[in-house]
């Protein structure tokens, strides 16, 4: 029995065709240049993540497999199977909300299906081209079948987005590597099955979004959707172990299950990867737009925060509902719209570190925070969701002068993209808190066309690379 809705019948027949034609198929320029980019912010991201405290006690505990195969662990001397490795980086990814965005999904693909692919990659030796191949058709998945199930009505539902929809990701891109290390095309029925064993792991409830505490639990979502993608390749190549293969469509299916009503998606002339948004700001995707309105109406942060008398910001009633609070974690700190302009106003908007524990009851940050308030704007909220999440900032001077600005794309959207350069500069800023390989070492790497998977896992398991070259990069 199949579920309704427009294109019903055959839905994941057709996608599982499409995507195994994009993992068979050579990349072009641009699709290169696109996959270094999303391997050049996560490791960027990925590193700096690794250095949390929930993180590295993930790390600690990964050692009990140390030995079990050929995966190196982010940060660490050993090494492990696949899917151990996978979710070690994929939590260390997600670990300071700094990594890549698909806004129509609400999800964070990067952090699920490239630790997936480089785990994998590790294992078979896979070449630069067969690993970048991999993570393409893994974005194509993850996006195509979250924009069938609905990215904001999963989370309405409940489930984290990320962890659902990545699973199916980073399946396909284990899948993929499995193929070519075997010398095979990857076969659509393989990918069905492998999504089907998907379809029986998602994980990742969204209780830690409405609680004060217990919000780390979020990082590790990421973590189980990269390790139950790289399970449900592998259970895919045990016959005896079949699975349902109606996985978008049918009756208990990611939509009906998870999502809302099953929409018609259409697999477009440029991939996925050309559709992801980067994250200049350590903060929910939410309030970027507010940080750059907040930078036009202070004159690039130059008015002296004792001139401040009120901030009001104004966007979709999901800000009044869930994003009005006062932190009791770094979580709900980068989810909270007042301690986010406080800790702008404070220290900068690339301060990353000023989310952190240390920073929660900073008497600067809580005293602008105490100047904010939210007005609900129904003109906005028509511009918030799926196309864009805009909002507006209007500030109030105390001696009665006003100011206005509303931003509807953000810096690093589609519509108003980081460069390459910006890219490595976040990752130089990351390095210099921790002494970590920064984005230039990272780009040098990444843009080398010798350097295979496990040249780029030896990268991040000590922060050490086995090649890498100057390059010229844009």
């Amino acid at each position: 029995m199949t579920g309704t809705g427009p294109g019903s019948a055959g839905v994941t027949a057709r996608l599982a065709e499409h995507v195994a034609s994009v993992a068979n198929s050579t990349l072009d320029t641009d699709d290169v240049e696109a996959v270094r980019r999303l391997f050049l912010d996560n490791f960027i991201v990925s590193l700096w993540g690794s250095t949390r405290p929930a993180a590295g006690r993930v790390r600690e505990w990964s050692s009990r497999f140390a030995g079990t195969g050929k995966s190196p662990v982010l940060q660490s001397d050993w090494g492990t199977e696949a899917s151990v490795a996978a979710l070690v980086h994929g939590t260390a990814a997600h670990s300071y909300e700094l990594d890549d965005t698909h806004d129509v999904t609400t999800s964070h693909p990067g952090s699920v299906v490239i630790p997936a692919a480089l785990a994998v990659a590790a294992e078979t030796g896979a070449s630069q081209s067969e690993l970048f191949r991999a993570v393409a058709a893994g974005y194509e998945a993850m996006i195509l079948i979250g924009t069938a199930t609905g990215g904001l009505e999963t989370v309405h539902r409940g489930f984290h987005p990320t962890s659902v929809f990545g699973a199916f990701g980073a399946a396909t891109a284990a899948v993929s590597l499995r193929a070519y290390g075997d010398g095979q095309a990857v076969d659509p029925e393989v990918l069905v099955a492998a999504w089907g064993h998907a379809l029986s792991q998602p994980s990742g409830s969204m209780q830690f979004s409405v609680e004060p505490t217990g919000g780390e639990v979020k990082r590790v979502h990421a973590g189980l959707g990269a390790r139950n993608g790289v399970l449900a390749a592998d259970f895919a190549l045990i016959p005896e172990l079949t699975a349902p293969r109606l996985v978008v469509e049918g009756t208990y299916g990611v939509a009906a299950s998870f999502g809302g009503p099953l929409r018609e998606v259409t697999p477009g002339d440029q991939l996925q990867i050309h559709t992801i948004s980067y994250k200049p700001y350590s903060c929910c995707r939410l309030f970027h737009s507010t940080i750059d309105a907040l930078a036009e109406v202070t004159d690039r942060f130059t008015i002296p925060v004792e001139r401040i008398a009120e901030i009001v910001v104004s966007g979709p009633q999901l800000v009044a509902d869930q994003h009005m609070t006062e932190p009791e974690s770094t979580m709900t700190a980068q989810y909270s719209c007042p301690y986010i302009i406080g800790a702008t106003l404070a220290y900068g908007p690339t301060r990353y570190d000023a989310y952190g524990e240390e920073f929660l009851k900073d008497p600067q940050i809580l005293a602008i925070a105490a100047k904010v308030r939210f007005e609900v704007d129904s003109q906005l909220e028509k511009l918030y969701y799926p196309d864009h999440f805009a909002s507006s900032v209007t500030l109030r001077l105390a001696h009665g002068a006003c100011a206005s600005a509303t931003v509807v794309d953000s810096i690093g959207t589609v519509a108003h993209p980081m460069t390459t350069v910006q890219l490595i500069a976040k990752g130089t800023g990351l390095a210099a808190r921790d002494h970590l390989p920064d984005g230039t070492r990272i780009a040098a790497l990444l843009w080398d066309d010798a350097a295979d998977g496990r040249d780029l896992a030896a990268l991040l398991a000590a922060g050490r690379s086995t090649k890498g070259t100057s390059q010229t990069v844009n």
